[in-house]
């Protein structure tokens, strides 16, 4: 069995920027980091009638077996000076659901690529800006380059794929090499505790979330108590003595997409084994079923789920839904819910971002709003490749909520690219875009402030640094993190 590729992982400088009442603001343009001789080799504002799209810009028209959306040009449509790629409610080329998807007629090999957008509110659209090389691979190995995925919300999704080499897992799947990063803007929403004005009597609680992936730490149930509840990702041991954690140990039913998990090696008794530090996780739908034996009087439920991200020192994939109910012998009753994205700090929907990659021979780098905050190594990209613009449906994004989808896009304001002309670098299939009127600058909101947050990283290369540096602000960091206070 081939082993899978890895990809080294390293963060630097990020600056995030603030409104007043602490939501990420839209930012009208971002420029190449400085350092060296760019030159902008294509720009599309797509200030033009809608049929000149495809000047420059080739639509797919077809089905997409891994998504659960057919792609259409009549998807896509230029207006009032953006590009909408729109999702319908329609059936079409034999599924359920109808989008676009577009690629430049133009091929690049390095340079740097800028995309300002806003999401779909769709509650499962992934909203791409992208590469992938699909001709003759000159040099290294056929690649993608998912410079953002984005999931509505507030998820960045950042993925570089190898598909060129292929093995095969112990469960005979088929695989290829692929490794990234992915960023939850709302964060510190990892732990839920539920308390209960009135204790209820219950026999059995149930758990159910459509979150993707779905990865619960623990799960604990206590008795009413007049002091403040602990924390709900501290260990068992942790516990005041005198208060018993009914959930420690109790059997468990697992359900994925509404059958039941069965087997030694589920890993599903981590829920309740009073470690934090261990997990279950799901990428399908999730029911858990907690068995406490008899009626016992609940005064409150704590639910500990995500991942930490050593590297950005916040918990990410944490529950972003969920349904929670008790059994009183007779019946099941809700007692608490949360609905998919009603607890959002960041809707990357409602306003512009600028997403963009800075490839080279050496390094991915990967911005946000003109910031650093992701790179890798370039070991295999050196092809020339389409820029694309996408939008998908599809079940790893979200819940499949049908009433979000019919009518809602994904919005570009512009697409960029820049190529360095003191490095080796291509461009095929040029072409030379007509002249279009430019379009009216947008104000930048007045009650904007700016946030510096630094996470630690190792030096780079003196070639990037000026690059590499995105902070004017030297002073160390009290703790890393990410997106705080977001």
């Amino acid at each position: 069995m081939k082993t899978p590729y890895l990809f080294p992982k390293k963060l630097f400088n990020i600056i995030i920027f603030l409104t007043l009442s602490g939501g990420v603001s839209s930012l009208l343009f971002a420029d190449p980091p400085k350092g060296k001789n760019w030159k902008l080799v294509f720009y599309d504002d797509f200030n033009y009638p809608n049929e000149q799209l495809d000047d420059a810009w080739i639509s797919q028209n077809g089905a997409s077996g891994h998504i659960l959306c057919s792609r259409w040009r009549e998807n896509a449509v230029v207006e009032n000076g953006n590009l909408k790629l729109v999702n319908k409610k329609e059936k079409r080329g034999g599924q359920e659901y109808t989008s676009g998807s577009i690629w430049t007629k133009k091929s690049f090999r390095y340079g740097y690529f800028e995309c300002r957008y806003k999401y779909s509110k769709a509650t499962f659209s992934n909203n791409s800006f992208w590469l992938i090389q699909t001709g003759k691979v000159s040099e290294g190995k056929k690649f993608e380059i998912d410079i953002n995925e984005g999931h509505y919300p507030d998820e960045i999704n950042i993925n570089l794929h190898n598909w060129s080499d292929f093995w095969t897992d112990e469960n005979g799947k088929k695989r290829h090499g692929a490794k990234g990063m992915n960023f939850c803007l709302s964060t510190g929403m990892q732990n839920k505790s539920i308390a209960l004005d009135v204790p209820v009597r219950a026999s059995k609680i149930r758990l159910s979330t459509t979150s993707r992936p779905a990865i619960i730490n623990e799960i604990r149930v206590f008795p009413k108590i007049s002091e403040s509840y602990p924390s709900p990702d501290c260990n068992e041991d942790a516990l005041p003595l005198d208060l018993e954690n009914y959930a420690f140990g109790a059997p468990l039913k697992i359900f994925q997409d509404g059958k039941e998990v069965s087997g030694n090696n589920s890993g599903f008794e981590k829920i309740n084994d009073g470690n934090p530090k261990t997990s279950y996780s799901s990428w399908k739908n999730l029911t858990v079923e907690m068995d406490l034996g008899e009626l016992k009087d609940i005064g409150c439920i704590q639910i500990f789920s995500g991942k930490l991200r050593e590297e950005i020192g916040e918990y990410q994939s944490f529950l972003r839904d969920y349904v929670l109910e008790i059994f009183d012998g007779k019946s099941w009753t809700e007692i608490s819910s949360v609905k998919y994205g009603s607890d959002t700090k960041v809707d990357l929907s409602e306003t512009f971002h600028v997403y963009a990659l800075e490839w080279d021979e050496e390094n991915l780098i990967y911005y946000f709003d003109g910031k650093e905050i992701f790179r890798q190594k370039n070991e295999f990209c050196f092809s020339p490749s389409p820029v694309y613009l996408s939008l998908a449906l599809g079940k790893w994004c979200g819940p499949v909520i049908d009433e979000s989808v019919d009518g809602s896009f994904m919005e570009v304001d512009y697409v960029k690219v820049w190529q360095d002309e003191d490095l080796k670098t291509s461009i095929l299939n040029d072409y030379k875009k007509p002249q279009a009127a430019k379009k009216p600058m947008q104000k930048q909101p007045d009650n904007v402030q700016k946030k510096i947050e630094k996470v630690d990283s190792p030096k780079p290369d003196s070639k990037n640094s000026e690059a590499a540096s995105t902070s004017e602000d030297n002073s160390k960091p009290k703790k890393r993190n990410f997106f705080k206070n977001l």
